[in-house]
């Protein structure tokens, strides 16, 4: 087993060297090299490459145009006699500096969501207007409603701006370097490249692998850790589960990171935990990471319960007219009832009927056995995209979700709920293993963040992986925000079929 030297980190800090132009194109591993002799370790790329100035950690573009906005700003209302000019001067110097204090100007960290930076500005705005209001109270020459105006003018304009930061003109993804055993960079990797929100632009192994890890720059060893994140500009190293590293040793790789501007994260180990779970808390010396346990009793979730029957209760009566006229259309385009019931598995294995539209023929089940050979599912579900068995109508009736309207029956009922994981037929459950049987502790939904993030496109392992960090994460707001997103999937049409 190679051993990990970090005794050097701290040395690692960046010299005062002549300002290196970025290479336009990633390093190149060298050239092959004869096979090592048997025993022998192969070889990774263990060249530092030449260190580059450390990043900044703010934008300095961001703040002239902030600074410009606000002396533009305070200008006009001195020019108009709204203001004095020495409160429109020292408002426009203030508004930058207020900003610069909240960190609005510093490189979005990894995780932070793109709305960190408008509610940012929206914060200082109102630290800005309660400063303005003492201001005007002590100060006879400040009017309230002109500075207040002011402020509010201000913190209209950035919000814009860093909307259209969030949007991503001009925004460029985090540089990431990972950092752990070659099998833990592999799989961070795939996931960071599957979600597309981050660049991985090297990897520091804890040992030579003879697997390819394709064209990443990889680096035997964390003693030059800092040197290479400085080369590759990197926004963070993350630091993955298995790296075994003390904890003088990490100490000195954040002194180290800290002399080339890259912030250093450390991998838990965890699976979708919500940051609003955790907490580092310190016993006896030792830094730990705490996580709350879900909630799957209490207040909240009778809370939840009491609303979601009653709103489906109250959407149902609404649509009477509309599931009415369906169901007419229904029976009119295929003989047989117009409700299709189907035994599925709810909370704590309990069985129940849930309801739906018909959208395929009477004799849809007793056809499935001699589709099996055609079935796209994810090799769970039983799913054809383009299904003989489905009506016209029914086509229809999927493509916007309408065949999922008697659900809110089973809401009613207390079945199901408005949000939750989905529904699974019996035969399904008794394939399942130990972590998909966690998605029955809790009610299934009408809809959920399976139906909101690709629905029937969905991998069985995606799917499943979404209903547990439901279930694991719950709470109103999430509920609240799937509900929203489900227009938008409904609208979309993706995976419905």
């Amino acid at each position: 087993m190679t051993q990990i030297i970090v005794g050097g980190i701290e040395q690692q800090t960046v010299p005062s060297v002549p300002r290196v132009p970025r290479p336009r194109q990633r390093l190149q591993a060298p050239p092959a090299q004869a096979a090592p002799a048997a025993g022998r370790p192969v070889p990774a790329v263990t060249v530092v490459p030449p260190v580059l100035s450390p990043r900044r950690g703010t934008s300095t573009l961001a703040t002239a145009l902030d600074a410009a906005l606000a002396l533009a700003l305070a200008g006009a209302a001195a020019a108009l006699g709204q203001l004095s000019v020495l409160v429109a001067a020292a408002a426009a110097a203030t508004w930058p500096v207020l900003l610069w204090t909240t960190g609005h100007y510093r490189r979005p960290g990894l995780g932070e969501s793109r709305l960190t930076q408008p509610l940012r500005v929206l914060g200082t705005g109102l630290r800005a207007v309660v400063l303005a209001l003492a201001l005007s109270s002590l100060l006879v020459s400040v009017d309230t409603v002109d500075t207040v105006g002011l402020v509010t003018l201000l913190t209209v304009f950035s919000v814009a701006s860093a909307v259209i930061s969030m949007t991503g003109v001009g925004r460029s993804r985090p540089r990431v370097v990972l950092a752990g055993r070659p099998r833990d960079v592999r799989e961070a990797l795939a996931e960071l490249r599957r979600t597309s929100g981050h660049e991985v632009v090297a990897a520091c192994l804890t040992r030579s692998s003879k697997v390819s890890i394709g064209d990443l720059p990889t680096h035997l060893g964390f003693e030059a850790t800092s040197a290479v994140a400085a080369h590759h500009r990197a926004d963070a190293l993350v630091v993955l589960p298995g790296a075994r590293l003390t904890h003088a040793q990490v100490r000195r790789l954040h002194w180290s990171l800290a002399g080339v501007g890259t912030d250093l994260y450390l991998g838990t180990g965890l699976l979708d935990v919500e940051p609003q779970r955790t907490r580092v808390v310190s016993a006896a010396g030792v830094d730990m990471l705490h996580v709350t346990s879900p909630v799957l009793h209490g207040p909240r979730r009778l809370l939840k319960d009491v609303v979601e029957r009653s709103l489906a209760l109250v959407v149902l009566v609404a649509l009477l007219p509309l599931l009415a006229f369906l169901c007419l259309a229904i029976r009119r385009e295929s003989v047989g009832p117009a409700l299709f019931r189907q035994e599925r598995i709810g909370r704590h294995n309990v069985p129940f009927t849930m309801f739906k539209l018909r959208s395929m023929g009477v004799e849809a089940e007793d056809e499935r056995s001699r589709l099996t050979a055609y079935d796209e599912g994810n090799g769970v579900l039983f799913k054809i995209q383009l299904d003989p068995r489905i009506t016209p109508l029914g086509q229809w009736l999927r493509r916007y979700s309408l065949d999922e309207l008697p659900q809110l029956w089973n809401v009613v009922r207390g079945d199901m709920s408005l949000v939750g994981p989905r529904p699974a037929l019996p035969c399904e459950v008794a394939r399942y293993d130990v972590d998909p049987q966690r998605r029955l502790v809790v009610k299934p939904g009408v809809t959920g963040l399976w139906q909101v993030s690709g629905r029937s496109d969905l991998s069985w392992d995606e799917s499943v992986r979404l209903d547990l960090r439901y279930v694991d994460n719950w709470s109103l707001r999430l509920d609240l925000s799937i509900l929203a997103r489900t227009l938008q999937a409904v609208v979309g049409h993706r995976g419905a079929y």
